[in-house]
Parts: C-alpha cells; sequence; structure tokens
C-alpha cells in the first residue's frame, strides 16, 4: 500500500474519485438528481445552449455574468444540451483541481497519508456547505483557480523558499484573467498575492525592475488567457454589449453605493459573519488554519504571515464591498480550510502516541467512507434526490408545449426556471427571463411590448393568474405547484389564444 501511495499517479486520481464521489452527492447538476432547478445554473445553461444556435450573451440572451462562465456552459451543452450531465463534468473537473492544488499544499507540511486522509474529508466539508447551493455557481468554479495561487504563495514565501519565477508569475496571472472573466468580484486573493511578491522583490530584495517585470508576467498571463475569450465578441461586433453589461451593470447597477466609508468595512464583518455560521465546519478548519500559520514559528517567513492575513482579507473584501450579496458569495474562503487540515496533521505529528503505520497507509479508505456519509447527512442537496423528472412541472409543461408543437417560449416575471431546458426550445428573445438587476422593470420594457403582441406561442409565468399584459392574446392552460428554495410556488403555463 505505501508503495501505491508514492506512485505519481495515484494522487490525481485520488482526487478525481473524491470528487466524483462527492459531487455525484452534493450537486443537483448529478445524474442522481432529476435536474438542477437553482434559476442562475438555468440562466448560464440556457445561454450556454443558445450559443449553440449562433445567439451571444449580451447582445442576443442578457445576463451580467462573465464571458468565460458562458463558454463553459456551451461546452457542458456540447456534452449534452438535453440535462446538466455536462455541466456536472465540469464541475467534477474543477473539484478535482481543487482537490490536487489543496493537496499539493497538504504535502508542503505533512506525510502523503496525512494528505489522503484529508482529501475526502476536505472536500465533503467545501461540497456538503449550505455555500456551495446547488451546484454549478461562479464561485464554485473559481475556486481551484484560487487554490493554486494559495498553493504557490505557501511553497514560494515560505522561510528560506526562493522567489518565485516568471512561470509562476505568469501562470497565476492566467488564472486572475479566468476569474476576472468569470467573476470578478472574486480576484481579491489574486490581487492581494500580487502585491505581496512584488513588494517583497521591491522592498526585500531592494530590485524595482525584478518587482515590476514580475507584476507584466502576471498581466502577461491574464492578456493570454483574456484574448481567445474576447475574440468571439470582437468578430461579431458584441464587445460594446459584453462591456456595457458586465462592468457598466455591476459596478453601477448591481452593487449599491456606499453611503459611509465604513459601509464596505460593515458588509465584510457582517456577511463574513454570516457565512462562517452558516459554514461552521470549513470557517473553523480556516480560521484555525490561520491562526496556526500565523503565530507558530517556522511555518512561514515573518513577512508571510501579514502576506497571509492581506490575502485573507482581500478575498472577503472584494466580494462583499459593493453589496452583502447571497449565501453562496462566501463559497470561495473555503480555499483556506485546508490550513485547517495542515495544522491537524503538523499538530498529530507532535503526538507521543503513534498509529502503526498500515492504518496510516491505508487510513483514505474509511476516511472517503466517512466523507460520503458526511455528505449524506449534511448536504442540502440530498432530500432532493427523492424527486422524479416526470413529476417535476417543467416536465409536465414540457409535454403540454411539445405535444402542440410550441416554437417559442417566454419565461416571464422570474428567474429561469428550467423550462427551457426541458422543452428544448432556445429563447427568442434578449430578455428571455428577469435578472436581478435593479432596473430590470426598464430593461423589460421591449419583452413586455411582445407579449402585449401576442408574439411567443407559450408563456411560463410563477403567478397564479394572468398578468394584464396578457389577458389579450394568451389563455390559461394549467397551474401546478412546485417547491422552490423551501417556498411553495404556482407555476402557470398560458399558450397563445387562437
Amino acid at each position: 500500500m505505501k508503495n501505491l501511495l508514492t506512485r505519481r499517479y495515484t494522487l490525481p486520481l485520488f482526487c478525481l474519485l473524491c470528487s466524483l464521489a462527492v459531487l455525484a452527492v452534493c450537486s443537483r447538476s448529478s445524474p442522481l438528481y432529476a435536474t438542477n432547478d437553482w434559476v442562475d445554473a438555468n440562466i448560464y445553461f440556457t445561454i450556454g445552449r443558445g450559443m449553440h444556435q449562433g445567439l451571444m450573451p449580451y447582445r442576443d440572451l442578457l445576463d451580467h455574468k462573465g464571458p468565460l462562465l458562458y463558454l463553459l456552459h456551451w461546452a457542458a451543452a456540447a456534452v449534452s444540451s438535453t440535462s446538466f450531465f455536462g455541466v456536472w463534468l465540469l464541475e467534477v473537473i474543477a473539484g478535482w483541481a481543487f482537490l490536487y492544488a489543496s493537496a499539493r499544499t497538504l504535502l508542503l507540511y505533512c506525510g502523503r497519508g496525512w494528505t489522503f486522509f484529508s482529501l475526502p474529508l476536505l472536500a465533503a466539508c467545501v461540497y456538503a456547505s449550505p455555500a456551495f447551493a446547488q451546484g454549478d455557481s461562479a464561485e464554485e468554479f473559481c475556486l481551484p483557480l484560487l487554490a493554486i495561487a494559495l498553493y504557490f504563495f505557501l511553497a514560494c514565501f515560505g522561510p528560506g523558499k526562493q522567489l518565485p519565477s516568471f512561470w509562476v508569475f505568469a501562470v497565476n496571472g492566467a488564472a486572475a484573467g479566468a476569474i476576472f472573466w468569470i467573476k470578478f468580484t472574486l480576484l481579491g486573493l489574486h490581487f492581494a498575492w500580487m502585491a505581496c511578491f512584488a513588494f517583497l522583490i521591491w522592498i526585500g530584495h531592494r530590485s524595482l525592475g525584478r518587482a515590476l517585470a514580475a507584476c507584466g508576467a502576471f498581466l502577461g498571463g491574464m492578456v493570454v488567457i483574456s484574448v481567445p475569450i474576447l475574440l468571439p465578441y470582437a468578430v461579431s461586433g458584441a464587445l460594446p454589449d459584453l462591456f456595457q453589461t458586465y462592468f457598466g451593470a455591476n459596478l453601477t447597477s448591481y452593487a449599491t453605493t456606499p453611503t459611509h466609508w465604513s459601509t464596505p468595512l460593515y458588509n465584510l464583518v457582517m456577511s463574513g459573519l454570516s457565512t462562517a455560521l452558516n459554514n461552521p465546519v470549513w470557517a473553523v478548519l480556516a480560521l484555525l488554519g490561520g491562526v496556526f500559520f500565523v503565530f507558530r514559528r517556522g511555518l512561514l517567513h515573518p513577512a508571510a504571515k501579514a502576506a497571509l492575513l492581506a490575502l485573507a482579507f482581500f478575498s472577503g473584501f472584494f466580494i462583499w464591498a459593493g453589496s452583502m450579496g447571497w449565501p453562496y458569495y462566501g463559497f470561495p474562503l473555503s480555499v483556506y480550510a485546508v490550513l485547517g487540515f495542515a495544522c491537524l496533521g503538523l499538530l498529530a505529528q507532535k503526538l507521543p502516541a503513534r498509529l502503526p503505520r498500515g492504518v496510516v497507509q491505508i487510513g483514505f479508505v474509511p476516511a472517503l467512507a466517512l466523507s460520503l456519509a458526511l455528505c449524506l447527512a449534511f448536504s442540502p442537496n440530498v432530500s432532493f434526490m427523492e424527486l422524479k423528472k416526470e413529476d417535476l412541472v417543467q416536465t409536465k409543461f414540457a409535454a403540454i408545449i411539445q405535444q402542440e408543437d410550441g416554437q417559442t417560449l417566454l419565461n416571464y416575471g422570474f428567474l429561469d426556471g428550467g423550462f427551457y431546458l426541458s422543452s428544448g426550445i432556445t429563447p427568442s428573445c434578449r430578455f428571455f427571463c428577469r435578472i436581478n438587476l435593479p432596473n430590470y422593470q426598464e430593461l423589460e420594457a421591449p419583452v413586455r411590448q411582445m407579449v402585449e403582441e401576442g408574439y411567443f406561442d407559450f408563456i411560463v409565468t410563477r403567478e397564479e393568474g394572468p398578468l394584464p399584459s396578457m389577458e389579450e392574446h394568451y389563455e390559461l392552460v394549467c397551474t401546478e405547484y412546485q417547491t422552490y428554495d423551501g417556498v411553495l410556488l404556482p407555476y402557470s403555463l398560458f399558450r397563445r389564444k387562437a
């Protein structure tokens, strides 16, 4: 068993196994679930499916997340355009990358036995937490990129360690560029990461030129990853739509203007506390590990201790400075949970009584079993495995639409409920569902006009009766009740009058 654990391919394969097992249980995109009914996930996937029909995000289908997130869902739709299976595969890949980067971090301080034992438990702590939401969030796909940055920070910023080479700055710049085009408010860790290394080189090593060169390599990595993402928008003339929505809408409409200089700090404290209370396991691990690394001698260079605090502070500050946000906003902070496992591993080495070597070597077997048991017991999504696809309102409405050969559909007045996916219909208007922007009524004006003119074959609302603009051209087919996010809601299907 010892020889098996030391082989080069064993660790990445074990990370993949942990990712597959844990995300099969914890993500509603998994084949174990009838569907992922989270409105955010359905928006991303509807846009990804629409891209296969030649539609461009922002210009043809309006939402305000980053273009790389839609590109990922374009790839998922290429695997399966009728289910979330492709999305789940992307989640598994992201989970593998997160666990492998975390494993490399653990190996800096702990043996391979402890690393193998910790990985499945780390996966359960992170992915079974409420902050994970239903799966398929922007934060989830950024998590491995943050874990890579944390690994390089600890690998290169410890006592006696050499400064990273320029390729390390370029790689982390590329990771930062990917985050920038998924959700730029998650860039806090990379901002502090590069700033800390730049100051160390400039002040500690008295080399301003090398510090500037490192920053240049970092920015070069961002540029390299940005060019292929932006090129399709430039070719199709959709860059103005991208910039106006992704930056303009998010910076001016989505975020709230601070009423006092202390508002961002208030948001940080209150949202951080709420996130910790709702996700106590990985929050305690992150806090325990952070305190241990700061106060334990010999683990980090003295300057690196302050740098680690800066990484944690700016990670949260970038997320919550503009608004207190949603419960899943704090999910990226789970990247620091690996510090807690490293702390426990180092403390275990100081115990006077040691476990037999054979027990340590096979510890990953019960750890993986315990991990799955924890996921089944604590993941907020597990209860939804009981739902059958044929019982979903999405499936029932899709059957009616397909029976009557409906060609156009509108998800009207609420976020994407998964009806485009279930019916197989591609949206035929830019404002294909409501989005979380304060000026949504202004953005919705063109589609309201289309409803008043009877443009769509079918309309789905989350209301019991018809909206005033629908009464002239649409009649109620049926109303079904279904629970979403703990609330029983009415979904109504309308068809255009003959």
